[in-house]
């Protein structure tokens, strides 16, 4: 829809949400209230990574690309921001890390030592460590102050396509397309318990933050799995997919989640019951990456080839809010 049009429900038809996916017919103009805003005195921002090799700067508000930032070879493939202190660091198919100052658009320094692309990093800003996995079957801390590499944790037999860190109980959970996940001790820099089951490459993973034990992992085997890693024990194995699931992304102490998969659709998922919630469609390309503010009841989701866009979404209603184009290829990574 064009960028700034009113929030009414007349857009369901483009975005097919909880509402549309359950058969409500489509309002008439004169039946459609409108929406109130979705940001009320606030100024949301949102840094995403692309194809094209650029980060992107975004005001959710408007839709408008702030700023661009350039010094990537290859496809960013994955992001993570201080919104406080004005600094991220992406992960890159050109197997580097950058650290950047997002005030001046100043690429600061670079990471180095990975031999395959980078596509999972995270951080612990008060510590100034960084968590990346890659290509390579690796899972690397850095001190960002040096850029240095302090650990290489080492295991893996394929690509890790995924992480989820619980910096608090200093543990990482890790996901690869050797089919399996992996629990580490950062401190010990030790794999505590490799975890079986899924039958296709593990593409996405969330640890529980709440009781350190629970975790969710989504597989090209089209299943999302909950499990106990007490046991290493398979709790639910949920499949609604038709393709292979990509991102998760997990409200533990609601015990709901959001999955996205090369089918174009995300699934609101009710863990406890195993069930979806709803469906959110409209994707014309995989569901690349998915940024969920649970409190504010909103995501960003963004999407892989054919596609390049970002949606924005109100999960309260299943209301497409707002569809942000600018890149010039598919959307890897976003942290709003």
């Amino acid at each position: 829809g064009p960028r700034g049009a009113p929030r009414h429900a007349l857009r369901r038809a483009g975005c097919a949400g909880a509402g549309a996916a359950a058969g409500m017919p489509p309002l008439e103009p004169w039946e459609v209230e409108p929406r109130p805003q979705m940001f009320p005195g606030s100024a949301p921002r949102m840094l995403t990574g692309s194809t094209d090799k650029t980060l992107k700067m975004w005001d959710l508000k408007t839709g408008d690309c702030i700023r661009s930032l350039a010094g990537h070879a290859h496809t960013v493939l994955c992001v993570v921001v201080d919104w406080e202190h004005e600094r991220a660091v992406s992960g890159s198919a050109d197997k580097t890390l950058a650290h950047w100052d997002l005030k001046t658009c100043v690429w600061l320094s670079g990471l180095e030592g990975h031999t395959g692309p980078v596509c999972c990093v995270a951080a612990h800003w008060p510590t100034r460590r960084i968590l990346s996995a890659s290509y390579d079957h690796d899972l690397r801390i850095w001190d960002l102050v040096t850029s240095n590499t302090q650990h290489v944790l080492k295991g893996h037999k394929a690509p890790v396509c995924a992480m989820s860190v619980d910096w608090a109980a200093s543990r990482v959970l890790s996901g690869s397309t050797d089919k399996t996940l992996r629990l580490w001790d950062l401190d010990a820099c030790q794999c505590l318990q490799v975890i079986e089951g899924h039958t296709g490459p593990v593409w996405a993973v969330s640890l529980s933050p709440v009781d350190g034990y629970s975790a969710l992992s989504g597989s090209v085997d089209r299943h999302v799995m909950l499990w106990d890693l007490r046991g290493g024990v398979c709790l639910k194995a949920m499949l609604q997919h038709q393709r292979s699931v990509t991102v998760l992304n997990v409200d533990w102490p609601a015990q709901q989640a959001m999955s996205g998969s090369v089918d174009r659709i995300i699934i609101m998922w009710d863990l406890e019951a195993a069930e979806p919630m709803a469906k959110f469609q409209g994707h014309p390309g995989t569901i690349s990456c998915l940024s969920v503010d649970w409190l504010g009841r909103r995501m960003i989701s963004g999407a892989g080839p054919g596609d390049n866009c970002l949606r924005l979404w109100d999960f309260s209603d299943g209301y497409c809010e707002r569809e942000i184009e600018g890149h010039n290829g598919a959307v890897w990574a976003a942290d709003a």
